[in-house]
């Protein structure tokens, strides 16, 4: 066999390399046995491949194809979006998967071997609606809105009974501002939290005052 020696500039020889660690690293997904080619081969092959003006190997080709699929699924999260499944048609998960692996993998015409590697891809990253709506805070689940509901229930019936050392205005100012915060939230409706505090304050404000007697002196209340 022919030796022939090769002069590479920097920048040339430093994107060979990243190409070829790229190749590298996707060689044994594909369920290859043998050890992938080394780097001086494949620049051997390319090489010989740019010489006979022929396009790259079509291995290669699949190999970026599904790199790029895979760049793109596993880096969704870091730009703030998510790979939800929406189970429209009622299929599992699972079967959406398979059925989107077979769809890319006819589209970019890749080899079949991908199929398998790419619906497993999709499953392993694929997450539903709400899992991601509670991991970027976007929006309120099922559990916290109940959950919040059960605290503003919890604080007012906490505050009315201690309206008397708390005092009416006070305990009035404090239930108005958990409805104003649940409203903001949109826990509660802003005309369902009107109706709850002023329920509140007409409560509040009928009760009798500590210190104060029902005996009625000249038609007024007379303080002990």
């Amino acid at each position: 066999m022919s030796v022939i020696d090769v002069v590479l500039s920097e920048e040339s020889h430093k994107k060979l390399r990243g190409e070829y660690e790229s190749m590298a690293a996707t060689w044994s997904r594909l369920g290859k046995q043998s050890l992938p080619p080394t780097f001086e081969q494949w620049v051997g092959l390319r090489a010989a491949e740019d010489e006979n003006g022929s396009m790259p190997h079509a291995e290669l080709d699949d190999m970026r194809v599904f790199q790029a699929i895979e760049r793109l699924v596993t880096s969704l999260h870091q730009q703030g979006f998510g790979f939800a499944h929406i189970a429209r048609n009622g299929d599992t998960s699972q079967q959406s998967a398979a059925n989107l692996a077979h769809l890319m993998v006819n589209d970019f015409k890749l080899q079949p071997q991908y199929r398998k590697r790419l619906q497993d891809l999709f499953e392993h990253y694929m997450k539903g609606p709400k899992e991601i709506a509670d991991m970027a805070q976007v929006g309120l689940t099922n559990r916290a809105y109940g959950a919040l509901s059960e605290a503003y229930r919890s604080l007012s019936d906490r505050t009315a009974k201690s309206a008397d050392r708390l005092g009416t205005d006070r305990a009035i100012g404090r239930i108005e501002g958990a409805a104003a915060i649940l409203v903001s939230l949109d826990v509660m409706n802003r005309d369902i939290a009107k109706k709850k505090t002023d329920a509140f304050k007409r409560e509040m404000r009928s009760k009798p005052r500590p210190g104060w007697v029902g005996k009625v002196f000249g038609g007024a209340e007379e303080k002990e």
